[in-house]
Formats: C-alpha cells, structure tokens, sequence
C-alpha cells in the first residue's frame, strides 16, 4: 500500500522547508512511536491532542446538545444562496475523476467561469481569476490540474435543495489551494505564493462575493452568503509531524496569537465572516462547515481532527465539524477521494447545510458528549443525530474493539474485554480491571497503522454510527459515523 505521502504539499507557509522535507521523505517519514504527533507532543504539552482547549462539558455551550433543539430561527428567503468552498487538494476534487454530475435537478447555479473560477492551477495556486458575467446551472467537470473532475460542489447544493421545505437556489464557488496549510488560506495568505504572483485565496473568495453580489443585482434577485466549507487538514498534520508547524501565529487582527489548527478554525470563520459582511451589509451569520480529517498515515496519531472536534465545541455553531473521512473511499492513491467519495461527502455537507440553514437548528455530528467510570465500566454517552447507535462492522472493517482506546498514563493501562450498546446514546466499555492510572482517557478512530491506505478498509477508523436513513440523491449511506475523539474519564 502506499502511504499517505503529501505529494501536493508544495506551497505552505514554510513552503520551501516542509516541500524539501516532504518531497525526499518517503517511507522514512514513517513512525511507529506511541507519542502524538511522531516525537513532540508529551502528555504535558497544551498543544498535545490530549489537551484540548475546549472545555471536557460540551453540554456547557450555548444551546449544547443536552439542551432541547433550539426552534427553528426566522428562515429568511433569498433568491441566491452563497456557498464559499475552500481547502486544499480534497477540496478541488483532486483525482477525483471522471465527473459524475452532469445535469442540474433544480436551480442551482455556478459562475459561468466555472465552480472553480480561478485559471491555470497547480500545487502552488491558481495564477489568474476568471471574472464571471453570468449564472450557469451548477454541474461538474471543471479542471483544477488539467483533467475535468468531480467536487463536492453540486452533491452539496442538490442535496440541500432537496431537503428543503421549499425552493432553495445555491450558488457555490470554490477558491481551494492544493497542498496549502491554513497559513496561505487564511486572510493575508502567505508571501511564499503572493511573491511567485498567485493571488491569495481568500481574496479570490471576497473577489467571488462581489462579483456574486453584482451579478444578482443586475438580475434582481435577493443575495446572500450562507456557509464556507473547508476540506483541509492533511498539509497542517505533515507540517506538524516533520517539525515545521505553522503554530504559533500572529492573528490576522494583530491582537494575540493563533496557538493551534483549532484556534485557526476559529479565526477563519470569523474572518469570512465579518469580511463577507462588510461586502454584503447582510446581518446573517456565515458558519464554516469543515470534514475531520481521517487521512493520516505516517505516524499513529495526528492532533489535527482533535483540534477540529475541539473548535466545533467551543464555536457552539460557528465551526461545524459535519463528519468525520474515514467511512469515505480513497482513490488508488491513497491520497485523494474518488469521485463517488467527493460527491457522498458532498451531500453530507448538504444534510448539515440544509438543518442549520432551513431548519435554524444546529448540526451536531455524533460526538462524546460525558464520558464516566464506574468500577472497569466506562460509559460513554453521545450527541446522536438520529438514535439508536449502531455497531457496524460491515461499511467500514472492525480494527479492533470497533475502534476504541483505553489509556491511563500507567503505561500498562488494563485491557478492553468489551464494548456494547448500552442505549439508544450510550456505549460501555468494559476493563479487564479497574484502572489506577491517573490520566485515564478514552479514545476512538485514534491510532493509524503507517503506511497502509487510509478510509474504511485500513486507516484510523471504528465502527459506531446512528441509525440516520435520510435519502441520498446518489445513491449512498448517510448515517453518520462517530468523530475521531480523545476524552477525559470521569
């Protein structure tokens, strides 16, 4: 199999350093150390995954999932319903080919430029902006590299349109960069790619805005910017892993820094957000809806989809972790979706964007909500977006207590003997003892097997979902599978 190798990481903020590293790497890079994050992080570090930022009671935000569902908000109509795509290389569709949505079901709509209106990309950027003077319907088969693909674009917008009560038009652009790490995705982008003349993306989306904006007034309809998704993650874990993290950052408001890829979730929507405000004098909010990155496979842990968990729990609506990668299929490259896997992401994208924008409610993906100890009986109760969960070992393979962890500092933590469903949100995992350790902790999707291909067959992964049967356009599975996750016992 081959590994997880960050072919497309050749802009970063450290461009030249982590490109260099990483491009010679091969199967050197690979490491079988028990510490997170290849040889870093230690337990006593506040940027180890073990210690997240967030408080351990997600039931302590605002409207938290113990809480009642908030009704639904005022549902405003507008004729044009804005998304903002951006990411890296997953993000773009990359290798995901040939494109599968070739006709548009409803209103939904693209730049006539393309979903993908930036011209003559490669792993740097995209050297120039097409300028679009009209609406198109929205489906597939724009070229980021130089073959024609599938993004989560159109499966996202369909997907939503059909889960709405009524008519409800989306218009998607997407402004990703393959192989950039948040410091050249974020406002300001980095000198690396501005000084080689590739504009910064996240001008280009404010570019796509206004352009958005005048093409809508030109032909009276109502505009609005909804959501930014991002698929990202991967370049920040190997920069991370090979020493050359981008943390910590000034933050682009110049007030403090960015310490963690969790603090930098927060930033970014907080910056699409009030700069897409300031062009469109719209009061609604912007949330950005982000996938958990699955996808490592150099070392056994990445601190990077704990960052996201933890982002996602302190935003109470902001950042939005939708699900997590590793029930998706991977192209032969093992490093990229396939085109049937950018589209099942897609519409659970849609599932997300549809509950939150039309129904005014929250998403909240299946995550721990507390997590206890009672003798060797741990018992881990969860946010369940349809009940009752489920063990499933035939949509993704069983890598062992279908994917649960059990640690206590001890260094000899007692073994897993068990693990049940114990309600319709509940889980118990019983000990072969009662642990003595001091740091006990319970983990899931939480250790890779390096060089082995990531997704259902081999990567980090476990076998807890809920019972979800919404109706897929494509024809896919989307019940929604447990978040990676590293929680204290209580």
């Amino acid at each position: 199999m081959m590994r997880y190798r960050p072919l497309d990481l050749t802009l970063t903020g450290r461009g030249a350093a982590i490109l260099v590293l990483l491009a010679a790497c091969g199967s050197a890079c690979s490491s079988s150390s028990d510490d997170p994050g290849g040889t870093k992080a230690t337990a006593s570090d506040p940027n180890h995954p073990s210690n997240p930022a967030a408080s351990d009671d997600p039931s302590a935000a605002p409207n938290g999932p113990n809480t009642p569902d908030a009704p639904p908000g005022p549902y405003e109509h507008f004729d044009i319903n804005h998304v903002l795509s951006t990411g890296q290389s997953n993000s773009v569709g990359n290798e995901a080919k040939p494109p599968l949505t070739l006709e548009q079901p409803f209103g939904n709509i693209k730049f006539d430029t393309g979903v993908i209106p930036g011209r003559q990309c490669d792993g740097a950027g995209c050297k120039s902006y097409a300028k679009p003077r009209a609406f198109v319907p929205l489906v597939e088969g724009d070229s980021f590299f130089d073959y024609p693909v599938e993004t989560m674009s159109s499966s996202l917008a369909n997907q939503a349109s059909e889960l709405a009560k009524d008519r409800h038009d989306i218009l998607v652009s997407l402004h990703g960069r393959s192989g950039n790490t948040y410091e050249c995705l974020r406002k300001g982008g980095c000198s690396f790619g501005i000084a080689d003349g590739y504009p910064s993306p996240f001008a280009e989306g404010m570019t796509e805005v206004s352009d958005a904006m005048a093409l809508a007034k030109k032909a009276g309809k109502s505009y609005v910017v909804r959501a930014v998704t991002a698929i990202h993650g991967e370049s920040d874990h190997y920069a991370y892993t090979n020493s050359l993290e981008e943390f910590p950052m000034p933050a682009t408001n110049g007030q403090g820094k960015v310490s963690t890829y969790g603090d930098a979730l927060v930033e970014w929507q907080q910056d699409y957000e009030t700069s897409v405000k300031a062009i469109t004098g719209q009061s609604t909010a912007v949330p950005m809806l982000i996938l958990q990155m699955s996808s490592w496979n150099d070392v056994r842990y990445s601190p990077i989809p704990t960052w996201m968990l933890d982002a996602h729990v302190r935003t109470a609506g902001k950042v939005v972790l939708v699900a997590p990668g590793y029930p998706i299929g991977y192209a032969a490259d093992c490093l990229h979706f396939t085109n049937h896997g950018e589209r099942r992401i897609g519409e659970y994208f849609g599932k997300a964007y549809a509950r939150i924008v039309v129904d005014g409610k929250k998403w909240e993906p299946l995550r721990p909500l507390d997590v206890t100890l009672t003798g060797n009986v741990i018992t881990a109760r969860f946010a369940v977006p349809k009940p009752p969960l489920v063990l499933d070992t035939n949509k993704v393979k069983d890598p062992g207590n279908y994917g649960f962890e059990f640690v206590d500092g001890s260094g000899a933590p007692p073994a897993i003997t068990n693990v049940a469903i114990a309600g319709p949100d509940t889980v118990t995992i019983t000990l072969a003892s009662a642990p003595n350790g001091a740091d006990k902790r319970l983990r899931y999707a939480y250790t890779a097997t390096p060089e082995t291909c990531p997704g259902p067959e081999h990567g980090p992964r476990g076998n807890l979902r809920d019972s979800d049967d919404t109706p897929s356009l494509g024809g896919y599975d989307l019940s929604n599978w447990s978040v990676h996750f590293d929680e204290p016992v209580k």
